[in-house]
């Protein structure tokens, strides 16, 4: 019972954080200060698991089984900071007033590749368990289209085309929600449908056929360590009509630089 209001006042505090992005703030853009990602914690698989193929230099996992490869790859904050352009609308992260950049979730990146069989059908569904004994699943679009349809948007709040693209020396745009007397809906919207193109989506794969995306988790404490992600719902569909069902486990462990 616990967790669950956990989780409820966690959902809660992320309605409000996305509100605040790009609501507070009543400072001159003049005086932001560029956003400055750094990694302050991140993933790494543990060797020895599960016949697990570690990449060195990407982090990324892969376990092969009867011919279907499953690749997971953690994201850390500076990474997740490149996925776009333009830090207002990264839905993943918040960037606060003195330029620090902070994750708002825990995000892999996901490879289901179906090397030789006739058919694979992939859930979208995925599990993480912490050290604890925590289970999590990973969040769906359902659930940040409710997420972002409970941020209340004033009636005076400003849309598209309403404020100066500025580009300044730093390459970035001094006017986070931070600096904003306003919410800035077409970041607000922009940054959901960031998260529509990234998310893993379940597919049928045919031979040879790949469906890749990203497993948005709530953001881990930085007390939890080894954690492990199960895939569940693998598969592999015979002529005949029967089905083999697999699982795909790969262990990570959080490490503080």
């Amino acid at each position: 019972m616990s967790r669950t209001k956990d989780r409820i006042h966690f959902r809660y505090q992320i309605i409000g954080r996305i509100g605040m992005l790009f609501l507070i703030g009543v400072l001159s853009a003049g005086c932001a200060v560029p956003p400055q990602p750094s990694v302050d914690v991140y993933m790494e698989p543990i060797v020895g698991r599960f016949n697990a193929q570690i990449d060195p230099e990407t982090g990324a996992a892969t376990v092969e089984k009867n011919g279907i490869a499953v690749t997971i790859k953690p994201f850390d904050e500076v990474e997740l900071f490149t996925l776009t352009e333009d830090p207002r609308v990264n839905p993943y992260l918040w960037v606060e007033k003195n330029g620090a950049v902070e994750p708002i979730y825990t995000v892999f990146d996901i490879t289901v590749h179906n090397r030789d069989n006739r058919r694979v059908l992939v859930d979208d569904t995925a599990i993480l368990i912490d050290g604890s004994g925590g289970q999590y699943a990973n969040l769906s679009n359902d659930y940040f289209d409710s997420l972002y349809d409970n941020v209340n948007l004033p009636n005076n709040s400003t849309g598209v085309g309403a404020y100066p693209y500025i580009p300044t020396a730093h390459g970035y745009y001094p006017y986070y929600g931070h600096y904003q007397s306003y919410i800035d809906t077409e970041a607000l919207e922009l940054g959901r449908i960031v998260i529509k193109d990234h998310i893993f989506e379940g597919a049928k794969l045919f031979s040879g056929a790949k469906r890749s995306g990203f497993l948005i988790f709530d953001r881990l404490e930085r007390t939890a360590t080894d954690i492990r992600i199960i895939v569940p719902q693998v598969r592999i569909v015979h002529p005949n009509g029967k089905e083999d069902n697999l699982e795909f486990k790969i262990d990570f462990r959080q490490v503080l630089p």
